[in-house]
């Protein structure tokens, strides 16, 4: 299909409808929906599979590094084929993986259709950011990335809510196949809802000469890589907090599957509220002063947590979910504008740069996790610990890389 020069003013106005950019949000949220729903279901699907803690983790971990990686073929194939067909093709992907755990009588053949899950989701955040600086230009992507990274944090607010309440009910088979018809209905509203938005490229800047030269711009730009690293020492404490708070919260803690998803989804009201914040903040200061202060709240309220771990034994669930709430706020403080300033210099090439912008964010999170998980065993504080040293990285990459505004 090709892609028009130009969106006509009826594809513009269908595009900027407020059902196209929810559709856009849920996009973007395929890789926390896919995480967080099975969460509360990790203890049980241990259990029955005979597998420990640290293989049914891979489950997750193993799922960013697929959905990372995938990223880096999508975004740049929407730049040069279009948004609609790398769109929809990794979105049947992530339904046929979904499909494969679905039917997982292994704890392999369940990691198996977790990272095909994993595969076909990397489409989602890098084609749908790509398309808001597509419609929305470059005056007004600032302003709409930081409205949906306040509506993002709905998706790790409710999955586990949502996922303790299926498995309960129905067990965790319930979880697949509901992400199961989670893609279908993506794939549908996707292709009647939004037109092709790639823009024109420049003759010339095709084949693999021009992606060499898309990729040293992107690489030549130290703002970018100053928020590419902050992004990823971020999520990295927010991935260590993913992927053992269903152990620390409910084993250590005694939580119950609904009580667990309740409490996971206080965390993501703070990247709620943190993000209400900088769209308010993204029309009076410039990028990198919002990144900076996003980064001393996690870092201190991390460092708060870590202390009152390791000094408290009447905390309990509370010197844990107390501090990460802060901490969270910081993250969502933080991502809108990392993302508006890394993404927005480069209009041409969006589907480029967010691809490398979320795999880099994938990529440093999960090493690090994988790595941290391996060499500390799972706990309290090590939770605690685990956040606190990547959030207090990002803090530090902030000062020493000094990003600076990007160009109006």
């Amino acid at each position: 299909m090709q892609s028009p020069d130009v969106l006509s003013p009826r594809d513009r106005r269908r595009a900027e409808t407020l059902p196209a950019a929810a559709l856009l949000v849920a996009l973007s949220a395929i890789a926390p929906l896919t995480v967080d729903m099975f969460l509360p279901s990790l203890p049980t699907m241990a259990e029955e599979f005979g597998a420990g803690e640290s293989t049914l983790q891979l489950a997750v971990t193993l799922f960013i590094i697929a959905f990372a990686g995938s990223q880096l073929v999508y975004g740049p194939a929407s730049d040069r084929i279009g948004r609609r067909p790398a769109l929809l093709a990794g979105l049947v992907l992530f339904v046929a993986g979904s499909l494969l755990a679905l039917s997982a009588r292994t704890v392999e053949v369940l990691i198996a259709g977790r990272v095909v899950q994993g595969l076909g989701g990397g489409a989602g955040p890098a084609v749908a950011q790509a398309i808001v600086l597509d419609v929305y230009g470059r005056q007004r992507a600032a302003r709409v990335l930081s409205y949906m990274a306040i509506a993002l944090p709905l998706a790790p607010a409710v999955a586990p809510i949502f996922g303790g309440f299926l498995h309960d009910a129905f067990g965790w088979h319930s979880v697949f196949v509901t992400l199961t018809a989670i893609g279908l209905l993506l794939a549908l509203a996707y292709g009647a809802s939004i037109p092709e938005t790639r823009p024109p490229r420049a003759p010339g800047s095709g084949g693999l000469g021009g992606l060499m030269r898309d990729y040293r711009l992107i690489f030549s730009s130290r703002t970018y890589l100053a928020y590419a690293a902050v992004m990823g020492l971020m999520f990295g404490g927010q991935l260590v907090f993913i992927s053992s708070s269903s152990f620390v919260l409910q084993e250590e803690f005694g939580l119950s599957a609904q009580w667990f998803g309740l409490s996971f989804g206080l965390v993501a009201l703070g990247i709620m509220a943190g993000a209400t914040l900088s769209s308010r903040l993204v029309v009076r200061l410039p990028s990198h002063r919002i990144v900076l202060l996003g980064t001393v709240i996690s870092a201190t309220a991390s460092a708060l947590m870590l202390a009152w771990v390791a000094t408290s034994e009447a905390g309990g669930v509370w010197s844990v979910l107390g501090p990460m709430f802060v901490t969270a706020v910081g993250l969502g403080l933080t991502r809108p504008a990392a993302v508006a300033g890394a993404l927005v210099p480069f209009p041409q090439i969006a589907g480029l740069a967010s691809a490398l912008l979320g795999f880099s964010q994938m990529l440093i999170a999960s090493t690090y996790n994988i790595i941290y998980s391996a060499l500390v065993p799972v706990g309290a504080g090590a939770l605690a610990a685990g956040v606190a040293c990547s959030v207090v990285a990002a803090f530090l990459a902030v000062v020493v890389l000094r990003p600076r505004p990007h160009a109006a």
